[in-house]
């Protein structure tokens, strides 16, 4: 469920800068290097060097419980992926079909035939956010305070900070549509840029309260500038756009059936996700004590980083995926699709060997005592290896905003989930690692293969 280019394509392709004012649709002709693709890898990259910093930064001034309490905290807060539905993903789709035929002017309103639709799209989605926001906040702020409060917290005082990430992550909600909506109308290098700036001021602010001693504070600091952030930059850039979600429109937009029937698939995959990965550090956090979840917490932030990372070949093409499959050029979708595939799927690999080869090279230092032990890292490597190959394919297919995968994973969650809270109840983090890697890898991953070419035969010959 979680994101070097090294040679020209096989293919001629070119395009016209992403986010151009006056470009009415993308062009499904890229370059050997374009912009976009520059930005979603400097994001990626510096989310790496970043988290790696971070990390180090975590261990040198947090005491193993305090990083416990850290880890578990951005966990329990990322509850907020669940109310999102995945919408911000669906809304890429959407608008990138939604764009069709219309240019942006000067103001950031957008003109064409279709107008009114996509008017209509933005009004919808921003309220959708709104509510989802308050809905978040009013579970989320008294869940924790339940959570939190039957542990033992001995000189830890979480209160504060908690209440203030549960109320900056819920306000940054409400922007999180504006974005994704931008980068389906082919805005990619403008959108990638702002999320380049906050996941800079972002790290930064947290390295600066982790070192100034302020503990769990530094987990809200993201937040804060994924919130301040993309603001600015649309108040200042995209006023026209606000206009549209907070003022009347005359468009009509059916939601049931333009995005809720895969909002609410995709939305089922992000939690069959979640209940898979992020949920497991409460439950170390709650079963073995903050050490162990500590220890879970922040080799998952380093696996994440890879599948991040080696995501980013994938992000680029989805905008161009998508045109590729309303328009029916199946050869074209294919072409985007299979060497960013392969090209993504060896950099991860490449990074995991490196990860593998770091934990051994430091395994006497206080560094490797905080993360999991080689084998153990070793199994989440692989987990987050078939989960970046299940994504990709999961990619692909929701190109033609269908999500099929939605009911083989949510079914495969069902059976590893008892799994693994019996394992972490019982035997700690290295049982509930051979779960992890063995239900993704030995299931999940070949029902993914095999569900993928079924569908792209089937609706080919639909079409």
């Amino acid at each position: 469920m979680w994101r070097a280019f090294t040679g020209a394509p096989a293919f001629p392709l070119s395009e016209p800068p992403a986010g151009c004012p006056h470009v009415s649709s993308l062009s499904l002709r890229l370059p050997p290097i374009s912009r976009d693709l520059a930005l979603v890898l400097s994001l990626r990259l510096w989310q790496a060097g970043a988290g790696l910093l971070t990390t180090i930064l975590a261990v040198h001034f947090l005491t193993p419980e305090l990083q416990g309490w850290y880890y578990s905290f951005i966990s329990v807060a990322a509850l907020y992926t669940l109310f999102d539905l995945g919408l911000s993903m669906v809304l890429v789709q959407v608008s990138a079909h939604a764009f069709t035929g219309l240019k942006w002017i000067s103001d950031g309103r957008v003109e064409g035939e279709a107008s009114p639709y996509f008017q209509a799209l933005v009004h919808r989605a921003s309220r959708w956010y709104a509510s989802i926001a308050l809905l978040f906040a009013l579970t989320a702020v008294p869940g924790g305070m339940v959570f939190f409060g039957t542990k033992p917290a001995i000189d830890v005082h979480w209160l504060a900070p908690w209440l203030t990430l549960c109320a900056l992550t819920a306000s940054g909600l409400v922007v999180m549509p504006f974005l994704s909506i931008l980068e389906g109308a082919g805005q990619i290098t403008h959108v990638y840029a702002v999320r380049l700036a906050l996941a800079v001021t972002g790290s930064i602010s947290c390295w600066l309260t982790l070192a100034s001693g302020a503990g769990l504070w530094a987990t809200a600091m993201v937040p804060a500038m994924t919130l301040l952030v993309p603001l600015a930059w649309l108040l200042r850039r995209r006023r026209g756009l606000i206009s549209l979600a907070i003022g009347s429109t005359e468009g009509a937009f059916d939601w049931r059936h333009e995005v809720w029937p895969l909002q609410w698939r995709l939305g089922i995959n992000l939690l069959c996700g979640y209940l898979l990965t992020q949920i497991n550090i409460p439950v170390l956090f709650h079963t073995q004590g903050p050490v162990i979840a500590g220890q879970l917490g922040l080799s998952l932030a380093i696996v994440n980083t890879l599948g991040l990372v080696a995501q980013s070949w994938i992000t680029r093409r989805v905008p161009l995926m998508a045109r590729a499959a309303v328009t029916r050029d199946w050869p074209l979708l294919d072409r985007l699709f299979k060497r960013d595939f392969l090209t993504s799927s060896a950099i991860f690999v490449m990074m995991a060997l490196g990860v593998l080869a770091a934990d051994l090279l430091f395994s006497h230092t206080l560094y490797a005592r905080r993360v999991l032990p080689f084998w153990q890292l070793a199994g989440l490597l692989l987990f987050m290896f078939s989960n970046h190959v299940i994504g990709a394919l999961a990619a692909h297919l929701r190109s033609h905003r269908r999500e099929p995968l939605m009911a083989p994973l949510a079914i495969t969650t069902l059976i590893a989930l008892p799994l693994i809270v019996w394992a972490a109840a019982h035997y700690s983090s290295a049982e509930l690692v051979i779960v992890l890697a063995s239900m993704n890898f030995l299931v999940n991953l070949p029902v993914t293969v095999f569900v993928w070419s079924r569908c792209n035969r089937l609706w080919r010959l639909e079409s």
